[in-house]
């Protein structure tokens, strides 16, 4: 009876599983048909509302940058500095890290191509729901009393000195390199480029034809998900309750 218990209700769990996969999948399905019906356009005939972009990163307003961790020339940057964990105990909401220093570059970077440029908002590479291959390169350092390491310039020598036993240093740079080929889908703004509103935002080092690829791969894959979890899950329900009917009590 327990066992017949347990079966039912994994069973109902690997049903309802097959629904989240189906949802992906018809996500999916709806991102394709935007990216098919989305022809790419020249930056400098760009309009207002939904666009898909090819172009390369270049330097924004603000001129050539150099990122502040890794010393290296880009078009922009991002650097944050932690101090974790900053208290031994937190009540409910309180963080457990200390921000200690949050920069970034003047200006954003543009994506350009032979006819023209255009500002890129961060939040446009920084969508939560983005599937392709980023196009920022990421560094990261942690510095503990135990297992030090050099620190850039950056960082204040003050925070260093008081870093207690029990804490660590986490410095994360987010830079975007000059001159990386990029397929953009997203929309343009009175500012530049921005992520859209509703539905799938794609900034990657992916081509429009890769992506394409990518998210046929994705659909078809959560539909197999789909159909595997819900006929798994309707199987072990339905020998639960014949077991139920075979034996009552």
């Amino acid at each position: 009876m327990v066992v017949a218990t347990v079966a039912f209700c994994l069973g109902g769990l690997l049903f309802g599983g097959a629904f989240i996969f189906l949802a992906l999948s018809l996500s999916d399905l709806r991102a394709l048909g935007t990216l098919r019906r989305t022809t790419p356009t020249p930056i400098g005939a760009r309009s207002r509302g939904r666009v898909a972009l090819e172009g390369v990163t270049e330097y924004g307003p603000a001129g050539r940058q150099f990122a502040p961790v890794s010393g290296e020339d880009c078009a922009w940057y991002h650097v944050v500095l932690l101090r974790e964990p900053s208290r031994r105990f937190s009540r409910g909401d309180d963080p457990d890290h200390d921000v200690l220093l949050d920069v970034a570059s003047p200006a954003w970077p543009t994506l350009a191509d032979h006819g023209g440029r255009l500002p890129v908002d961060p939040r446009t590479w920084t969508d939560p729901i983005l599937e392709e291959p980023s196009v920022p390169v990421t560094t990261r350092l942690e510095h503990r009393l135990a297992a030090p390491v050099p620190l850039p310039s950056i960082v204040p020598p003050d925070v260093v000195a008081d870093l207690r036993k029990s804490e660590r240093l986490s410095l994360t740079e987010v830079r975007i390199p000059r001159g990386t080929k990029v397929f953009a889908l997203a929309r343009v703004n009175g500012r530049g480029l921005a992520p859209r509103r509703s539905g799938a935002t794609v900034f990657t080092t992916l081509s429009r034809a890769e992506v394409l690829t990518s998210r046929r791969e994705s659909m078809g894959m959560g539909r197999r998900m789909a159909g595997g979890f819900g006929l798994a899950g309707l199987a072990l329900m339905a020998l639960a309750v014949a077991y139920f009917r075979i034996f009552p009590g």
